[in-house]
């Protein structure tokens, strides 16, 4: 024959009467229900609730405090405190065939009641990962875009690199035209000092020869006189009386 379930419970008839341990028993866990819920026995809209944790401050060289700002902290000793209430010893059988009535009981009602809670509240915990989730892949886009906003920046700024080059390149033409025109110049100058020259030293040539014409007409006048006065002597000595 089976067994019937100790979890749950029958509802009792009228004539069916629970011991006194039975009834402090139930009615101890139906306060503890009572207390921990609010809730109707209608459904109830699940509000998503704000997942907070402990923040702890890890020293790491005893002077700057190891926490990143709004970011929670968890370390193993924590974890047990963070964890539902289960005592072992609460759910201890002796014997199997006979189970003690001060074992942890629940009706169905209860147990379907909270089953809703839970179930909803891990739904609620599915939409805040879902929501995590979200924001997650928006930094990640927000990285993408930061990305490429920082390529076209670079890109712009060698663009403005080419330009700058370009306006390097045509103030050189205009440095090397300029260049050009002092060397032609300078050029023109070279050959006007250089027929300038040229002329000066023909017209010195010419005055030196014109000097050694003139040299020697004097010479020659010069020769021509003192032979007119060797003649001029002559003739004068012949009518002079010889002594």
């Amino acid at each position: 024959m089976a067994r019937p379930r100790l979890s749950d419970p029958k509802p009792l008839s009228t004539g069916t009467r629970l011991s006194s341990a039975s009834k402090k028993a139930a009615q101890k866990v139906a306060e503890k229900l009572a207390a921990g819920s609010t809730e109707s026995s209608t459904t109830a809209a699940v509000n998503l609730p704000s997942i907070t944790f402990p923040t702890t401050t890890t020293s790491t060289n005893g002077n700057i405090a190891g926490t990143v700002p709004g970011l929670p902290g968890l370390i193993p000793d924590q974890v047990s405190g963070m964890l539902p209430k289960f005592d072992l010893s609460a759910y201890q059988i002796s014997d199997p065939l006979n189970p003690p009535e001060s074992l942890p009981q629940v009706t169905e009602a209860q147990r379907d009641k909270g089953k809703a809670i839970y179930e909803g509240t891990q739904r609620a915990l599915e939409l805040t990962g879902y929501a995590f989730d979200t924001s997650r892949v928006a930094f990640t886009t927000l990285g993408k875009q930061a990305k490429a906003y920082g390529a076209g920046i670079q890109a712009a700024t060698e663009l403005e690199k080419v330009k700058g080059n370009y306006l390097d390149y045509l103030t050189q033409t205009q440095t090397t035209e300029q260049k050009k025109i002092a060397l032609d110049l300078s050029q023109t100058q070279t050959l006007t000092d250089s027929s300038k020259a040229f002329h000066k030293k023909t017209e010195l040539s010419e005055k030196l020869k014109q000097a050694e014409i003139g040299a020697d007409k004097a010479r020659e006048e010069t020769q021509q006189k003192q032979t007119q006065l060797a003649e001029f002597r002559k003739q004068l000595g012949e009518y002079l009386p010889t002594k």
